[in-house]
């Protein structure tokens, strides 16, 4: 809902300020807008209508100059009743494109391409969230010889995620043994969705197959390490060192917390989980994030799908002096372009 004490004249000189501010990074004067706008204003009347957005909390002054800038306050106010979004360049539009539209056939790489590109268009940090695979069926399970005492366990879904275990079986397993094991467990597992798989006992393998249970339980083991990376969601960054550009990031003991909180993988995956159950595209400004480090940070996240079906997370993180026209822009772009391209990689498969 729209304060009520802002006019619509105040809305103009707001606009004015964090567009400007968002560009030069330096605070913006009376001076400036009166140039910049059209609104034919003095800049004594504009003067007191920056009192009054100041008193409001839409802006504040810095100590060292008679400029004003945007508060957290502002910037909402901005994203969310003022921002023009300004659409992509065609160069851009084509490089997203090229990155995205590449028939890549695994949805992790996808995601791992996309926060690339999403993070060299916009010149931020990008973090994803690859999905946690619990919905995908299991498409092939290969059971091979590595040498006299290790076997190798391949696992590919659905959706074209492999995962493989190296596992130590102490003794040679020949060819035909595991060739009767794989096929056994192609037909018992092949189809299942990973969330329902129950795995046959040890004891049941080799009733039904006649293998030694010794190498079953060392099969079974491996099969279960490989279903649990495929559950895991991996936690993908990119363009963190992009914020160095940026003034905000020029103090070394901020920039130091900042990229500590970068290497707390359990920390961000819980960030971007949360960003994930606001569905949509949603904006976190400044102090509306829950981590001391990030307050002087703005997140952008957009919630990537199957359908009706959430998969995983996008995110771009800037300082609050984000273009915030151009990540939205950008975001939903390549938003669009996952879906469509996770709908392809399904249907292929």
């Amino acid at each position: 809902m729209w304060d009520e004490g802002l006019s619509e004249r105040k809305m103009q000189i707001l606009r004015t300020l964090v567009d400007d501010y968002i560009k030069t990074a330096q605070p913006v004067g009376s001076r400036t807008i009166s140039r910049k706008n059209e609104l034919g204003l003095s800049s004594a009347t504009i003067r007191n209508e920056m009192a009054d957005l100041e008193e409001m909390g839409y802006i504040s002054q810095p100590h060292t100059s008679a400029g004003r800038v945007p508060s957290d306050k502002g910037y909402r106010f901005y994203v969310d009743h003022l921002m023009q979004v300004q659409a992509l360049r065609i160069d851009e539009v084509r490089q997203i494109k090229d990155a995205i539209e590449r028939k890549i056939n695994e949805i992790n790489t996808l995601i791992r391409r996309a926060s690339d590109i999403i993070s060299m268009i916009t010149g931020y940090a990008s973090i994803a969230l690859s999905p946690s695979l619990t919905k995908a069926a299991l498409k092939s399970v290969q059971v091979l010889p590595v040498d006299e005492k290790k076997i190798l366990i391949i696992v590919v879904t659905s959706t074209g995620a492999v995962r493989n275990q190296v596992v130590r079986i102490g003794f040679e397993a020949s060819q035909d043994v595991l060739t009767v094991l794989t096929n056994y467990l192609q037909e018992k597992l092949n189809g299942l969705t990973i969330e329902n798989i129950e795995f046959p006992s040890a004891h049941d393998i080799q009733r039904e197959t006649g293998i030694p249970k010794e190498v079953a339980v060392h099969v079974i083991e491996g099969l279960k390490r490989c279903m649990q990376d495929i559950e895991d969601s991996e936690l993908i960054m990119n363009g963190i060192t992009n914020l160095l550009n940026h003034p905000e990031f020029s103090d070394l003991i901020k920039v130091k917390e900042l990229f500590e909180l970068f290497n707390e993988q359990h920390t961000i995956k819980s960030l971007m989980n949360s960003a994930m159950k606001k569905q949509g595209l949603n904006v976190q400004i400044g102090t509306e994030n829950e981590h001391e480090v990030m307050r002087d940070c703005s997140l952008v996240t957009a919630v990537y799908s199957l359908g009706d079906t959430e998969l995983g997370t996008l995110g771009i993180l800037g300082p609050t002096r984000m273009y915030y026209s151009r990540v939205i822009s950008a975001m939903n772009y390549i938003r669009k372009l996952i879906n469509n391209e996770i709908i392809r990689i399904i249907n292929d498969e």
